[in-house]
Parts: C-alpha cells; structure tokens; sequence
C-alpha cells in the first residue's frame, strides 16, 4: 500500500506546481498538457487531466479527473485518480519564495493496488520509474537550470478516499479488498520555508501511507478473526459467526 501513496503523493504535486508554474496566465489547456506531459514521464504510464480551471484574480484553482493509468502487464483500468484537486494560493506570494497555497484539498480519490501472478503489484512498477528520476519538478524534468519552486501549504485536507487491492492472481481465493479512507488534515505542510514538490510528495504521502495502513490493518483483522472463528465452530455453526463477524466489520 505505500506504493500506493508514495505514486499519488508525487502525481499530486506534480499537479499542484503545474498550476503555479503558469498561475499568471488564463491557459488552463496549457496547464493540462504540463501535467500530462510531465506526469507521464515520471510514471512511466498514461497520465491524463479531465478540466482545468483557474481564477487567476481569486487565486483559486480545480483539477478535475486527474488518472493515472495501470502499466503494461495489468488491467486497462487505472491505478489512480484524484478526484478533484482545489487549491487557494496566496497571490502576494507568487514572485516570492515559498509560494504559499493557504488551502490545498483533495476529494475523492480512489487507488486500485494490483498483484500480478509473480507477485508485482502495479504501483511497485510505477514506483520502479520514479525512482529512476521521473517525478522531478517541471524545471528538473525538462533538463533547465533554474531551480524548483519552494511551496509551503498551510492546510492541506484529504478526504472521502478509497482503496481497493486485488491479490487474486497470486492468490484465487482472496477476496478483493475494498475500503474507505479516513481523512487526513495536516498544517503548515512544507514549514516557513516551503520545500520542493518532491519533498512536499513524501510527506503528503507519509500521511496517506498512515491512513492506508490503520484501515487495511483493521479489514485484515477482521477477516483473520472471522476465518479462526470459522475454522473453530466449523459448519453451519461456522458459517453463521462468520456471516456475524462480515456484519459487524462492515
């Protein structure tokens, strides 16, 4: 599941700078084909943006629809998808540094971990390409000397999120897990200095990866519980606890 978050948290950012990079002007197509552009390269996959919209005189900015598509070697659905980005920037900040983002929210996002039959999962092979150097800031991606712009979020909200994994090639009997997230709220993301979409990726993604693992721990305590309930009772006796246990974790 860190795969999951470490991926997202990147894309995210990646996002976030491409609406700073052009936040003076009105080309929001522009800003699209930036994160496209650049989000492809760093995961090695299809990236694309449902719509853009920016105010440039409120300040405000929305993704919408922003996926991130499976590598070659697994399903032709997507890996993950943001939702909705919306994010409110501080224009007296703009020619100075950090950049400050007073209010940056995610909804509705949705992660589909996947296992293939050696055991990969495809946010492990997204993974692979990041780490290889893919992901830097749109600067450090087009081999440009100028360096990456320094952003502080005061306030930064995840919400409405959810996970599903699907070990099934590796293991036929395992039902595909599917499960909510809990928001996550931080402040002050990035401190008085800001820090760059890099570093503001991994602690957004340290946080996701919190969220995840508390939730997937939970969904997996409950089923070992009702399998040892199941396995001691046996029979119909079985059957019935573990359609209690199913009913209570839901």
């Amino acid at each position: 599941m860190k795969r999951i978050l470490v991926v997202g948290g990147v894309v995210l950012v990646l996002a976030v700078a491409g609406i700073l990079w052009f936040v003076s002007s009105r080309l929001d197509s522009m800003v699209a084909q930036l994160i496209e552009t650049h989000g492809s390269q760093a995961t090695g996959t299809a990236v694309r943006v449902g719509s853009v919209s920016i105010d440039v005189t409120g300040g405000r900015g929305t993704i919408r629809g922003l996926r991130v598509a499976n590598p070659k070697g697994y399903s032709r659905g997507d890996a993950f998808e943001l939702g909705e980005i919306t994010l409110g920037i501080d224009l007296g900040s703009i020619q100075s540094s950090p950049i400050v983002i007073d209010e940056l929210t995610v909804s509705a996002p949705k992660a589909s971990y996947e296992v293939d039959a050696k055991g990969r999962s495809n946010f492990d092979a997204i993974k692979a390409n990041l780490d290889r150097g893919a992901g830097a800031a749109p600067a450090e991606a087009s081999g440009g000397e100028s360096s990456p712009p320094r952003i502080a979020i005061k306030r930064f909200v995840f919400q409405e999120g959810s996970v599903s994994a699907d070990f099934r090639a590796v293991d036929p009997k395992r039902e595909k897990l599917e499960a909510e997230l809990p928001p996550v709220r931080l402040q002050n993301v990035g401190g008085s200095k800001g820090g760059t979409p890099g570093e503001l990726g991994k602690t957004i993604a340290g946080a996701f990866t919190r969220a995840v693992a508390k939730t997937v721990a939970a969904n997996e305590a409950g089923r070992a519980t009702e399998k040892a309930v199941g396995d001691k009772l046996g029979g119909e006796a079985g059957k019935a606890a573990g359609d209690l246990m199913k009913k209570i974790m839901d």
